[in-house]
């Protein structure tokens, strides 16, 4: 009996130190999802004010046959992929779901940059084309996702690439985050009438600056958002598992109360027969 008592005792001390990093985890998760939140936000809205100022520019006059290279389809059919997945797990679902979807949507023969550990890693196991790893992106690092723009925007203008396409997870809210894939390039021009606006320098050349930025911002988005949701999944995960913490940690006590009245009944039943002989 004492040796029952023991090992609950131990279990309970384990369980209670767990839950513990569980709640560490979940406050750090909540953290880092109301930061990423708030800054998906503010640069959501200026990509969207970035695509009313090409929207505009595109009114300009242009010429007859369409020859911006990131308005037009590139020689070659070889579009690339950008996965977005997180560097450690802890966050239920999150990064099966997205690749789940990767299954479903990229081909195995595509050139991909893989950011995150846990998408790498997948990707390289299953025989996916994984050309450039970003598994340094733990926290909102601008310059290297401003890197990897320049990296991808030269790989379409020298016609090595025909697409450049983000697939990660979007945030809708605390409890929905679903993946999904976005286009960049070629640009999706809107059904526009030509005006009478005048551009300096140029159409083109004034295109030619803001596509790029509003390329490198929307990355900058989509990585925002997936960060967001992996979060909002890690959090959502430790509560799950505070809750299973404290039904196991009810369950061990109760265990632990019978057998310590067990133990008591016990050694007042010993104590009562050894008076009577």
């Amino acid at each position: 009996m004492a040796g029952t008592l023991s090992a609950i005792r131990k279990r309970l001390q384990t369980v209670n130190s767990t839950k513990k990093l569980i709640n560490a985890t979940e406050l750090v998760a909540t953290v880092k999802l109301q930061k990423y939140n708030r800054k998906t936000v503010q640069n959501t809205t200026y990509a969207a004010d970035l695509l009313k100022i090409i929207s505009a520019a595109l009114k300009g006059k242009r010429p007859r046959v369409e020859d911006n290279p990131y308005l037009i389809k590139t020689k070659v059919d070889n579009p690339l992929y950008v996965v977005i997945t997180s560097n450690s797990g802890l966050c239920g679902s999150y990064n099966q779901e997205m690749l789940r979807f990767v299954i479903n949507n990229v081909p195995k023969d595509v050139p991909i940059f893989a950011i995150g550990t846990i998408g790498y890693n997948w990707l390289l196991k299953n025989d996916y084309l994984v050309v450039k790893k970003y598994d340094e992106l733990e926290d909102v690092q601008p310059k290297i996702l401003n890197s990897l723009c320049d990296n991808l925007l030269h790989l379409y203008r020298t016609d090595e690439i025909s697409e450049i396409n983000v697939v990660y997870t979007t945030y809708v809210n605390t409890l929905t985050y679903q993946p999904t894939m976005m286009r960049l390039l070629p640009f999706q021009m809107e059904q526009v009438e030509t005006t009478d606006i005048f551009l300096e320098p140029s159409r083109d050349e004034v295109l030619n600056r803001l596509i790029p930025m509003y390329v490198s911002s929307q990355i900058y988005v989509c990585y925002l958002d997936a960060k967001t949701s992996e979060n909002a999944a890690r959090r959502n995960a430790m509560s799950m598992a505070n809750k299973n913490a404290d039904k196991l940690i009810n369950d061990l006590r109760l265990s632990y109360n019978k057998a310590r009245q067990a133990a008591i009944t016990q050694e007042m039943n010993e104590i009562v027969a050894s008076g009577r002989r």
